[in-house]
């Protein structure tokens, strides 16, 4: 008998992964042409990347031709045991890709916290903003960062991260200083996307912004949890 749910749930997240294909892709396209005017160093970083990222496009497509191909064979009926253990792999893989589940793993945790200085002028100067944020993220994105959250708030394609006026917002929810960021992935590239001269660190040093970055060998990044899509995924698999 087939467990009901796994073809609505799987279908669904390979609606994400096609999402994320695209928006991985386009974003770090955008990135690369915005360097054209910038220092070479920093351009040929968003090149080798842009390289990585479409060689991983190609992959990831190529993955989800196997699972169109896997759902076609079970929604025929032809699946035996060892179908339905590869499509609730695929499953797993593309749950993890796609953010919707809890990842642990070596990586850093970057804390962000309001400049303690008095030095007079705007005080807004001295404070963490949104696009501060913004830049850490995507730089750790950049970096090879496999899983991102700030203020436990996973970030995925379709997270927002905002403010109006002193509060800011990420994926809808209010978030306060210090921030904290944590990124799964390789530790001394993580860092050195955010130290190199002329970074993130050298940016926002002059203003007092505190940001002090730290490895640790065990960072849990929470699943993705502000998606009517993966409300809707998460009870076809409980029907199940």
């Amino acid at each position: 008998m087939k467990p009901k749910g796994i073809i609505p749930g799987i279908t669904a997240l390979c609606a994400i992964l096609g999402m994320l294909i695209g928006v991985q892709y386009n974003t770090v396209q955008s990135q690369a042409a915005s360097a054209a005017g910038t220092d070479n160093v920093r351009l040929t970083e968003l090149s080798a990347e842009l390289r990585k990222e479409r060689e991983e496009r190609e992959a990831l497509e190529k993955q989800l031709d196997k699972q169109a191909e896997l759902l076609e064979t079970y929604e025929a009926g032809e699946s035996d045991g060892a179908a339905l253990e590869s499509l609730q792999k695929e499953n797993e893989k593309l749950r993890a890709f796609a953010g919707l589940s809890e990842q642990t793993g070596a990586g850093i945790v970057v804390t962000m916290d309001d400049s303690k200085k008095d030095m007079g002028g705007d005080k807004n100067a001295y404070l963490v903003h949104a696009e501060d944020i913004l830049k850490v993220v995507n730089e750790l994105f950049v970096a090879g960062a496999e899983a991102v959250s700030v203020n436990g708030q996973r970030i995925v394609a379709q997270s927002g991260i905002t403010c109006a006026g002193s509060v800011i917002t990420v994926n809808g929810v209010r978030v306060a200083a210090p921030f904290e960021i944590k990124a799964i992935g390789d530790a001394s590239v993580l860092q050195a996307a955010l130290r190199f001269p002329g970074g993130v660190v050298d940016t926002l040093s002059p203003w007092g912004i505190v940001i002090d970055i730290r490895e640790e060998s065990s960072v849990t990044v929470p699943a993705y949890t502000q998606s009517a899509l993966w409300k809707t995924t998460e009870e076809g698999e409980d029907a199940s």
